[in-house]
């Protein structure tokens, strides 16, 4: 009797599974709602057509002899010698998953002119997929020894192995950081049926371990600064990893007594930059988690008091392991969010997988049956397509994917455009380095490992020359998977347009722009970012006292409650925030001692505050800070630098030079000097007014509407917040017009309207990463 009842809860347990992982799959099953174009047709001076049924050998890149791949067009273009065609050359290629041994590269010889472009695009209306991941059919049942381990509410032989050892795959004896790591990943990726498949965790996405936010456990009580209490000592608490009947403990015991390495990510520290750490030990009978090194600064929420070992219990010292404990740690608030990751004992959900490195294999719960699903390995660390050099070159209408480097990757390019393409199951999207007068447009980018675009040295911040590159129309979520980066990232650049991309679904940021000027960033729409870390800002910048002239206007923030709207941290200077939306967001602007930082006649809605903070007491703002070498290092008081100092202290009404200001100590630099928020209009409750007692600050002409029904708005529950307040459009006049065109808009890429709600825009999302 006993035993039958066994094997129904077993069994439904084994459904319940089933049905959940089901949904998950499907939730996390992104199909994009707008197919792209590869654009309008235009006449070239020579035409070559690549197929699948094509012949490098054979055929001579015509219509009816195409040629079979890009690299054999690449020869054909090379043999010209850079005396081309008026009118450039177009390469088109013919439907069909092209996949490729290594990356496609380009360099200088590869490169057009302004006159005659050379352009890559896909045959119009036909799909064309680039990749160079490894499709794998080798899948085997568990061995007897994986099947022991698997999670005990899984039945084994629903899961399946595949020898990657065997398969000479090359990034699977460990993680690219080592033992312990943040944005360092570095193993090989799996794919099935184009989709990332979930690597496996412990709590799952919906299951909450002894904390208040789905998918993270809290460590119980800081043990020492090496390890923490899964269970506090000598209270009723709750065994977070045992409370669920699997015997997590001993099973987690096992696996690393017989040599396989478990990972625990966690925000030990700090509520951002969550740090990837390798067990050492785990202690079932004194509830304790060891592990292998030390985060940085100790265990225990940086936001904790310090102690003494002596302070502590007697209990706690005889427990102490005092060779790894410095003279004073901190003993943890009870934030410290963690969680396990790639490891077979906690596969339990259709679609997960784990790599382990001892085994040098693959363990994976395929959703469905595994002859049917097309499953496809990332190895590669080395991005699909790559240009060294190269300019007046168009990539249009490709989707890449499936590889474990970068989709997209320039170096030294220019007058590059990318437009039109669906950019997925990649580690970025597009990765863009010493470059200018590229356009970067209407592009799908999602389901990445870490970023969507980023940007570096676009530009010369040392003679102020603006990069004249532009971000426009793109559509990036879900991004951010493996390693939490941002979805548009800008740094050590000048001159930069990024509008009208809609961002969301991110698990931090959703634009960081860092030590950069003269950066446009209007009519963009963002949503849902922070779902993974937190201390973030939908438009993120910090540590930089010279980022003066980068404007943000147009641009729209709502359902954001885990993270800031515009957030300029850590003394960043110089940003113009105006005549922004902010819906349901923590803050609608923090500053955080910067100078010059402006928010004005921007419409806040149901937002908790805006701040402009004095951190001088606390940190180092002053002259001596690593903002004031920053801006030194600059020699802003000679050259280009000089006469940009004199046009900003004209323009924020000092004498002289800016930086003779900023670098004088008699103006107290330490304070947030000139920075405002004036002239805004806050609806709904909240929305607090917070200002630092020191520095020369200002909120002044801001209006307050008490409640929503007060602004008028002609449809608050769709987000159309157009109106005919009066109040409102007093400080937004061009509120109803300029609204409307945020966001996505229709091109010869995009050719179909964008609806706000095939996003899921109307929601707050829990996390997804």
């Amino acid at each position: 009797m006993k035993a039958s009842s066994s094997r129904i809860i077993l069994l439904g347990l084994v459904l319940f599974a089933l049905l959940a992982g089901v949904l998950y799959y499907s939730l996390h099953t992104k199909k994009e709602a707008y197919p792209l174009s590869s654009g309008a047709v235009k006449e070239s001076g020579v035409n070559i057509y690549i197929a699948k049924t094509g012949n490098d050998q054979t055929g001579n890149g015509s219509k009816t002899k195409p040629y079979a791949t890009l690299q054999q067009a690449q020869k054909t273009i090379r043999a010209y010698k850079g005396k081309l065609p008026q009118g450039g050359i177009t390469v088109w290629v013919k439907q069909g998953n092209y996949l490729m041994d290594s990356s496609f590269q380009l360099d200088k010889k590869d490169s057009g002119t302004a006159a005659s472009p050379i352009t890559y695009r896909t045959y119009t209306g036909e799909q064309v997929t680039l990749s160079t991941g490894k499709p794998v059919t080798d899948w085997q049942p568990l061995s007897q020894e994986a099947q022991a381990r698997v999670h005990p509410k899984i039945d084994p032989k629903q899961l399946v192995e595949l020898d990657v050892r065997k398969l000479g795959m090359k990034h699977i004896n460990g993680f690219a950081g080592g033992t312990s790591f943040t944005e360092q990943w570095g193993i090989l990726n799996l794919f099935a049926n184009n989709q990332m498949q979930p690597i496996s965790r412990w709590p799952n996405t919906t299951e909450v371990a002894g904390g208040q936010r789905a998918g993270w456990a809290i460590a119980q009580s800081v043990y020492n600064a090496q390890s923490f209490y899964y269970q506090k000592p000598g209270s009723s608490s709750t065994n977070i990893l045992d409370e669920d009947g699997t015997n997590r403990s001993k099973r987690w015991q096992n696996a690393i007594q017989n040599g396989h390495a478990i990972y625990l990510q966690g925000f030990w520290r700090t509520l951002w930059s969550p740090a990837s750490i390798q067990i050492s030990q785990i202690d079932p009978a004194q509830k304790t988690i060891k592990l292998l090194d030390t985060p940085q600064g100790g265990m225990g929420s940086k936001f904790s008091a310090m102690v003494a070992p002596s302070a502590l219990s007697r209990t706690t010292n005889e427990q102490n392991d005092n060779s790894s404990t410095p003279s004073t740690y901190r003993v943890g608030d009870g934030s410290e969010e963690f969680r396990a990751l790639n490891l077979l004992e906690e596969i339990d959900t259709p679609g997960e997988w784990a790599l382990d490195f001892k085994d040098g294999k693959i363990y994976y719960y395929p959703p469905s049956d595994i002859h049917k699903l097309q499953t496809v390995i990332g190895d590669q660390d080395t991005p699909i397509v790559t240009m060294d050099g190269t300019s007046y070159v168009q990539f249009k209408g490709f989707t890449l994917q499936n590889n474990m480097g970068n989709g997209f990757e320039m170096k030294r390019s220019h007058h590059i455009t990318i437009a039109g393409n669906n950019i997925r199951n990649v580690n970025g999207g597009i990765l863009d380095v010493d470059g200018h007068h590229n356009m970067f447009r209407s592009n799908n980018i999602y389901d990445t490992a870490s970023f969507g675009i980023s940007l570096n040295s676009a530009g010369d911040r040392a003679t102020l020359s603006s990069a004249n590159t532009r971000i426009t129309n793109n559509h990036i979520h879900h991004i951010g998977k493996l390693i939490h980066l941002e979805a548009i990232i800008i740094r050590d650049s000048v001159g930069v347009r990024v509008d009208h991309n809609l961002l969301h679904d991110v698990p931090k940021d959703a634009v960081r722009y860092v030590f950069s000027n003269k950066l446009l960033l209007e009519y963009n729409e963002v949503h849902n970012t922070s779902l993974i870390e937190g201390d973030t800002g939908a438009f993120y910048t910090a540590q930089d006292w010279s980022s003066y002239g980068n404007v943000l206007r147009y641009n729209f923030i709502h359902h954001n409650k885990r993270s800031n709207g515009f957030y300029a941290d850590g003394g960043s200077s110089g940003n113009t925030y105006e005549y922004n939306i902010i819906q349901d967001t923590s803050r609608a602007f923090l500053f955080e001692n910067g100078h010059h930082n402006l928010a004005m006649n921007n419409l806040l809605i149901n937002v908790q505050s805006l701040e402009i903070n004095d951190r001088s007491n606390q940190l180092n703002y002053g002259l001596g800070s690593d903002n004031a070498n920053r801006l030194r290092e600059l020699q802003p008081l000679t050259g280009t630098w000089k006469k940009y100092g004199e046009q900003l202290a004209k323009k924020y009404g000092l004498k002289g030079n800016l930086w003779s200001s900023v670098l004088n100590d008699k103006w107290n630099p330490q304070y947030p000097n000139g920075s405002k928020l004036n002239h805004n209009v806050i609806v709904g409750a909240g929305g607090q007014i917070k200002l630092p007692k020191k520095g020369d600050v200002a909120a002044v002409g801001n209006t307050t509407l008490s409640s929503t029904s007060d602004a008028g708005f002609y449809n608050l529950a769709t987000l159309d917040l157009r109106t005919k307040n009066a109040k409102i459009l007093e400080k937004f006049p061009d509120l109803n017009t300029i609204f409307p065109t945020i966001g996505l808009y229709k091109d010869e890429y995009r050719t179909k309207a964008f609806n706000r709600a095939d996003s899921d825009a109307l929601s707050d999302h829990q996390s997804t990463s």
